[in-house]
């Protein structure tokens, strides 16, 4: 009587089968990675000209993308929801969190906005872009995407895009903070996938080369693009998924680290919010705007707003400053039907005086 070999009495393996079920478990894998929204961090100081690209974003036919926005401003009155609200195809494909700086205070609210997203029901998205505050740092926003588990499953991290202004930027990377605090326009670029270095036509060639070498000098590895208007070749900025733990990781070794916590120093630091009903004359903005900002353009990093006009019918202008620099004029949208006209106004700078900023206001209104 032979004796059986142990092997001889278990199954054959059947390596045709082996090689389908391990293919069928990396097409598994590969389909939710596919299911998985991307999503854009837009940041940068100021004024730089995020809300200018969202809405550049929007109106492209380029990408034929169904985009959701996540909009973060700082202070109670929100300008830039009413304006990328224009260029998006429904009201509730925007968000806007407007009760603090979503790096650090509302980060909860965040995943709340994205669990929404997710969970409509009549709508699926594309991509999703997140506007930050200007003051915000965006390390704690992109650590949103691996903290919460639900989040990491739906979503990814495609790229964070910083915008630079070619002006001003200079202003903000070299200020002073006080010890341990996070300089939010110099943590701006350091994490940033791309930067878009706007505004260069604002600027010398001289100047535009000695930033770019500032920058080269914080992020070597980001791509540098030159851009006016914000306006950029949009393959370069969208589905690039260029996002890098690692190289992050380089950059700051905590990033991981879910109790670790920075300090912000905006000691001085505020907004103030202006609403009033009615019409303004367009002379007094003007001459209040012009005055207001030569007394104090370095301590008035933003001012913006959305204006009715007196005499300008049922049109709408917007407003955009950063420091002493202001442009205004037709939004290119008309107040609709029974729309309230409603002035609103923002600056956000440090030791803004809201008295005389609320009274100056007021005071344009026919």
């Amino acid at each position: 009587m032979s004796k059986s070999n142990i092997n001889d009495t278990l199954p054959k393996k059947d390596t045709d089968d082996d090689d389908d079920d391990e293919k069928a478990n990396m097409n598994d894998a590969n389909e939710k990675k596919k299911k998985k929204t991307p999503v854009t961090i837009i940041t940068g100081f100021l004024g730089a000209g995020k809300t200018t690209l969202v809405n550049y974003i929007l109106k492209s036919s380029q990408h034929g993308l169904k985009i959701a926005v996540i909009e973060n401003e700082f202070g109670a009155v929100s300008i830039d929801e009413s304006l990328v609200a224009e260029n998006v195809k429904e009201k509730e494909d925007i968000i806007s969190m407007d009760n603090g700086c979503v790096c650090c205070t509302v980060r909860g609210d965040l995943v709340r906005a994205l669990m929404q997203l997710k969970d409509r029901k009549d709508k699926t998205f594309d991509a999703v872009i997140i506007e930050t505050t200007g003051l915000a740092d965006p390390a704690p926003v992109a650590f949103t995407f691996f903290l919460n588990p639900e989040i990491a499953d739906y979503y990814e991290l495609d790229s964070i895009l910083c915008l630079v202004d070619a002006k001003h930027v200079h202003l903000h990377l070299e200020e002073e903070k006080k010890e341990g605090a996070v300089n939010e326009a110099v943590s701006q670029v350091a994490f940033a996938d791309r930067i878009l270095l706007n505004k260069i036509d604002l600027v010398s060639k001289e100047r535009l080369e000695e930033t770019k070498k500032v920058l080269k000098a914080i992020n070597s590895s980001a791509e540098v693009i030159e851009t006016q208007n914000s306006q950029v070749d949009l393959k370069k900025v969208l589905g690039v998924s260029s996002f890098s733990v690692e190289k992050t990781l380089e950059h700051d070794p905590s990033f991981l680290d879910e109790n670790k916590s920075k300090i912000h120093d905006l000691t001085g630091v505020g907004s103030v919010g202006i609403e009033c009903e009615g019409e303004l004359d367009f002379n007094r903005v003007n001459e209040f705007m012009m005055n207001l900002l030569q007394e104090n353009s370095a301590n008035m990093y933003r001012s913006k707003g959305v204006f009715c006009f007196q005499g300008q019918g049922d049109a709408k202008f917007v407003f955009q400053g950063v420091h002493e620099q202001i442009n205004f004029g037709p939004s290119g949208n008309e107040w609709r039907k029974g729309e309230k006209k409603l002035n609103r106004m923002v600056f956000i700078g440090r030791d803004l005086n809201r008295e005389q900023l609320e009274s100056g206001f007021r005071k344009c209104l026919v």
